[in-house]
């Protein structure tokens, strides 16, 4: 009882509680071989930055894409859709010349956003010891997919929630990036996110979504050696709230060029 006592906590001290409501949830996943393999055809694709920025399907994607460009593999928060994060991520990572893949792990239709707002409060509602593991079983396929129809450069790219998703992959890909997550507390018995990987991790200490404690860098923790973290202190959970950390991006991914 006290070890599910103190994992609650740890989970709970990555929401600034004041302002946040958590409640567990007993929501299920279907990890079947189909289930997840058919993550690949849920996601939207994206090959060039434009106005709109409309998306095409994964047999347009194959057909279309340039397998030279590295290919973003992105992971989205625990609110599914946050248009300004969205979009800022999107058009900064299209702006760089990749292919973009914008995960949904909502569309498989077992899964609802795991955060809503209720009057005034964000009310966190998500099963994290479920739902983590099954997002990066639809990754992995997505890693796999990709490289199997011959794209060179795979980076990974996790915003708020994504950013807990990847600190569980096992998956060697060539450059992740975590934007506004915490260095999150691992299951007993599961290994800390693969050492064949480099890592960027942006994180706010004033983040309102992380308090002071929340706000934990992967750097110099045991298993996170080839991590590195960049702590700024913007008041916000923006994916790019230091106007610095853009840079750091592109230097991390050599596009700074």
């Amino acid at each position: 009882m006290r070890k599910i006592l103190a994992v609650l906590i740890v989970v709970l001290s990555a929401f600034n509680v004041a302002a946040q409501d958590f409640k567990p949830t007993n929501e299920d996943y279907d990890i079947s071989e189909s289930m997840i393999k058919a993550s690949v055809t849920r996601t939207k694709y994206f090959i060039k930055d434009s106005f709109f920025n409309f998306s095409i399907n994964s047999e347009e994607f194959l057909k279309d894409a340039d397998r030279s460009k590295p290919t973003v593999i992105y992971l989205h928060g625990c609110n599914y859709e946050h248009p300004p994060s969205e979009r800022a991520l999107l058009k900064f990572y299209l702006g760089l010349g990749f292919n973009y893949a914008a995960t949904d792990f909502i569309k498989r239709g077992d899964a609802k956003p795991a955060c809503i707002e209720v009057n005034g409060v964000l009310v966190v509602r998500t099963n994290l010891r479920k739902r983590l593991p099954a997002r990066v079983l639809e990754l992995n396929a997505h890693i796999d997919w990709l490289k199997e129809n011959g794209f060179k450069t795979i980076y990974v790219v996790g915003f708020s929630e994504g950013g807990m998703v990847i600190q569980r992959m096992q998956k060697a890909v060539d450059a992740v990036v975590i934007h506004s997550m915490t260095c999150i507390p691992l299951p007993p018995n599961a290994k800390p996110p693969t050492d064949q990987n480099k890592y960027l991790q942006l994180i706010s200490t004033r983040d309102p979504f992380l308090d002071t404690q929340g706000a934990v860098p992967c750097e110099g923790r045991k298993g996170y050696e080839t991590f590195s973290s960049v702590v700024g202190n913007a008041p916000t959970h923006d994916p790019f709230s230091d106007p610095s950390w853009a840079g750091r991006v592109k230097q991390f991914l050599g596009a700074d060029k």
